[in-house]
C-alpha cells in the first residue's frame, strides 16, 4: 500500500493515480485515474471519485471494497482466487440488498440453499460472508454481523486409508509417470500445488528447499537414498520425453504443469490401476494422509512433517484414518475338551 494510504493508488507519471480494477474501468471509462501530486489531493480526489468507483449503495458496494482493498493484500494466491470465486456466489443473491436489511435467518436461508448443492462451498463463502461483515462494522457500515451466529455444515471427515498392500498394487499398474509422482508425494507428504511447483533451483545440497503455497514457512526435506534416486528418474524421464524445464515436473515443452493437466495425467494412472489391478479408487489427496498416518505411526512428527500451523488441521488427517486394533480376550477357561 502506498503512503496515501489507499489500496491500488500508486506514484506514476508525476502524481498519484488511481488503478482501476476491470469492473471500475467499464464504468468510469479509465485504467488510471489522476488524484493529485501531493497526499492530501491524492485522499481528497479519491473520495470525490469513491461514489463513482463504488456505485452500489448496499452490499454490492460492501462487496466491491472488499474486492478491491481486502482480497488484493491476501498473501496466498490461492486464497484471492478462492475468495473472488466464492464473492461471485455472495453477489449473486445479496449484492441488491441493503447491509442493515440482511438477517440472521437470510443467511441460513442462503446455507440451505447452497447446502443443498455443495456443503464444502457453503461454508466456505459462510466464512468469507463473515470476513466482509466484519469489515463492514470496521469501514462503521454495520453495528453487528449478522452472519456470525450462523453455524456451519459438520462435515463427516474422509476416512479412506490407502493400505501398503494397495500403494503397492497401485504403483505396480499405474502408469511410470504418476507412480514417480505418487512416490515423491508419499515420501515428503508435499501438497499437490508444491509438488507442481517444486523448482530445480529448490533442490539444494542439504534437501528439498521449501516455502509451503499455504503457509509460507520454510522447510528442507533432507536427502536419504531413495529421494535423490527418484528426483533423478523424474529428471531423466523429462529429457527422453523432451526437454527439462524449471520444475521438476514438466511437460514435454518444459512448462510447468497446470491443475487441469496433472488431473488428466492422474486420472489416467488411476483408470490404469484400477483395470489392471484390480484395486479401489483414491484420491491424490489420500497420499498425504497416508504419509500422515504412516508418519505418525513411525514416531515423526506430523504437524511438522505436514507444515501445518495448527495441531486441529493436522488431527483431521489422522483421526479418521487410524484404524483401531481390537484385542479378542482369551477364552481357555470355557473350553471344554
Amino acid at each position: 500500500m502506498s503512503e496515501v494510504g489507499i489500496p491500488r493508488v500508486y506514484w506514476k507519471s508525476g502524481a498519484w493515480r488511481y488503478k482501476c480494477n476491470a469492473r471500475q474501468k467499464a464504468l468510469v471509462g479509465k485504467s488510471w485515474i489522476r488524484l493529485g501530486e501531493t497526499v492530501e489531493d491524492a485522499r481528497a480526489e479519491y473520495n470525490a471519485w469513491a461514489p463513482r468507483l463504488f456505485p452500489k449503495a448496499g452490499m454490492g458496494r460492501l462487496f466491491d471494497k472488499y474486492e478491491a482493498e481486502i482480497i488484493p493484500a491476501k498473501p496466498s494466491p490461492a486464497t484471492r482466487k478462492s475468495n473472488l470465486d466464492e464473492l461471485k456466489r455472495l453477489r449473486l443473491v445479496f449484492a441488491e440488498c441493503e447491509p442493515e436489511d440482511i438477517t440472521v435467518h437470510d443467511v441460513y436461508r442462503y446455507m440451505d440453499a447452497r447446502g443443498a448443492q455443495s456443503k464444502t462451498q457453503a461454508n466456505h463463502e459462510l466464512s468469507l460472508l463473515k470476513h466482509i461483515f466484519r469489515f463492514a462494522q470496521r469501514w462503521g457500515v454495520l453495528e453487528h454481523n449478522p452472519a456470525d451466529p450462523v453455524a456451519k455444515f459438520k462435515l463427516k471427515p474422509r476416512d479412506r486409508y490407502v493400505t501398503d498392500a494397495e500403494f503397492a498394487r497401485f504403483l505396480r499398474f499405474t502408469s511410470p509417470w504418476v507412480r514417480r509422482y505418487a512416490l515423491l508425494k508419499y515420501k515428503t507428504g508435499l501438497r499437490q500445488k508444491d509438488l507442481l511447483g517444486l523448482r530445480l533451483d529448490q533442490l539444494g545440497p542439504d534437501g528439498i528447499l521449501l516455502r509451503t503455497s499455504k503457509v509460507g514457512k520454510q522447510a528442507v526435506i533432507a536427502w536419504d537414498d531413495e529421494l535423490g534416486k527418484l528426483v533423478d528418474e523424474i529428471k531423466a524421464d523429462n529429457l527422453s520425453r523432451g526437454r527439462q524445464g524449471p520444475t521438476l515436473f514438466c511437460k514435454r515443452d518444459g512448462m510447468p504443469y497446470n491443475k487441469d493437466q496433472f488431473h488428466s495425467r492422474w486420472q489416467y494412472g488411476m483408470k490404469k490401476a484400477m483395470t489392471e489391478g484390480m484395486i479401489e479408487r483414491f484420491t491424490e489427496h489420500d497420499l498425504r494422509a497416508k504419509h500422515a498416518t504412516d508418519a505418525e505411526r513411525q514416531g515423526i512428527d506430523v504437524q511438522t512433517n505436514l507444515q501445518h500451523s495448527d495441531r486441529r488441521t493436522t488431527e483431521i488427517y489422522l483421526r479418521a484414518k487410524q484404524v483401531l486394533k481390537v484385542s479378542a480376550l482369551g477364552a481357555d477357561a470355557f473350553i471344554v475338551e
